[in-house]
């Protein structure tokens, strides 16, 4: 029985047994005195809990504990933001209380714009999440791409405008990797980033299946990904402005080529999309566009695009050993590694072994003010730790993920046919 509903019933059984005393009344003075002091406490007891069930609330049984003064968050943890820290205790409690919401990541005071409800772009579009996690050979991915919070809390909001393409040779020999960001200036970017990217693996498998092709050249797969990007822009009555995105590729052999278990990286990119390697402590830069080492850091300024400048495209080869981890981002990712010194060495941390594909989706999703830009990342672990199998894996049968059982690369992640 809640305090409330006791303090009426004492009440009820006080103002009951006064009646029967007054019905029989008593020559006793004092008596009379005990009479007319419980009839007042009994009122008071009755317009007390008349009083409580009004507002809805209940004293606390017990005294309120002391909320402790919060610790110093260590380096290269996150803290909860304000939305989804707990209410403080005081001595009365709510009978109803809403569901604290699960918080990604969050590094400085947050952004406003995070805790926002998502909302629907005014027409059709790509969905506002996509992830993938596979095994190939000795490579264990993991793939996660999501709209920004920028593009998604206020009217009109705007599709997700990154993409991202994984797949493999027809032999399995070779991991092939890409991701794509649209230009936001553009009308039409989420449209120019899902074409590029799936022409650029397509184009990546044609070469590999061939045995007589000649060695993999950016011009060459830059020119093919801006032609498919303008045909498919013309197809739609649309202008090349209108699709306008950067471009990040890769080429990882799925087993090793050198002696020590070495294997060589083929990447090629154009605009601000950037490769990172991981080493004992941090993040490290390994190829693309590096904006944040010059002075007056812009987060928007883009030098090249597709379909315009397919010619200004730029080629690199690293070497890879066991134990290596590589990650290919988007600008809504590399920015926060290249100048959120907490984010980079969490995700250090985090990202050292394969994770579960649904932490890594949250990871991605980290809450950082000023960062509301589209976020995309494609890890790799090159020959993980035995211990660290992955719990699920998709090999997606001889043709690999975003294929269908002919062996051509059908519509990815992004909806948009490849």
């Amino acid at each position: 029985m809640s305090l409330q509903r006791g303090r009426l019933v004492w009440a009820m059984g006080i103002f009951g047994g006064m009646f029967l005393v007054i019905y029989f009344p008593a020559d006793d003075h004092f008596f009379r005195l005990v009479i007319d002091l419980l009839v007042l406490l009994a009122t008071g007891l009755l317009f007390t809990a008349l009083a409580m069930a009004d507002r809805g609330l209940e004293p606390a049984v017990a005294a309120a504990p002391v909320t402790p003064a919060p610790s110093p968050v260590p380096e290269g943890q996150y803290r909860l933001p304000p939305s989804a820290r707990p209410a403080p205790t005081t001595g009365l409690a709510l009978t109803s209380r809403a569901p604290a919401p699960t918080p990604v990541p969050c590094f400085g005071g947050g952004s406003k714009a995070q805790r926002f409800p998502w909302l629907l772009p005014p027409r059709p579009a790509v969905s506002g999440v996509a992830a993938d996690e596979a095994q190939l050979g000795d490579l264990a991915v993991r793939a996660a791409s999501l709209v920004g919070p920028g593009h998604r809390c206020q009217e009109p909001a705007t599709a997700r405008q990154d993409a991202y393409r994984i797949a493999r040779d027809a032999s399995g020999r070779h991991l092939l990797l890409a991701v794509a960001d649209g230009v936001s200036s553009s009308a039409h970017a989420e449209l120019g980033a899902a074409v590029a990217a799936g022409t650029a693996v397509n184009h990546l498998r044609r070469r590999l299946d061939d045995a007589n092709a000649a060695p993999l050249s950016p011009t060459e797969l830059f020119d093919e990904a801006a032609t498919a990007m303008l045909r498919e822009a013309a197809r739609r009555g649309l202008e090349a402005a209108d699709v306008c995105a950067v471009l990040l590729v890769a080429l990882i052999p799925t087993r090793p080529d050198h002696e020590f278990g070495e294997r060589t990286m083929w990447a090629a990119w154009l605009g601000d999309a950037s490769l990172w390697r991981l080493d004992d402590k941090r993040w490290q830069y390994a190829a693309g566009d590096r904006k944040g080492a010059t002075p007056g850091y812009d987060s928007n300024a883009v030098a090249h695009t597709l379909p315009a400048d397919p010619h200004a495209a730029t080629e690199t080869r690293l070497t890879l050993r066991p134990g290596d981890v590589i990650s290919l981002v988007t600008d809504g990712l590399g920015d926060g590694l290249a100048t959120i010194d907490d984010l980079n060495t969490y995700l250090a941390g985090r990202w050292r072994q394969p994770l579960p594909v649904a932490a890594y989706l949250n990871d991605v999703g980290f809450d950082a003010e000023r960062f509301l830009d589209d976020r995309t990342s494609i890890t790799v672990w090159i020959d993980p730790a035995p211990h660290t199998t992955p719990l699920a894996t998709n090999t997606g049968g001889p043709q690999g993920p975003g294929a269908d059982p002919a062996g051509e690369p059908f519509a990815g992640p992004d909806g948009w046919p490849s």
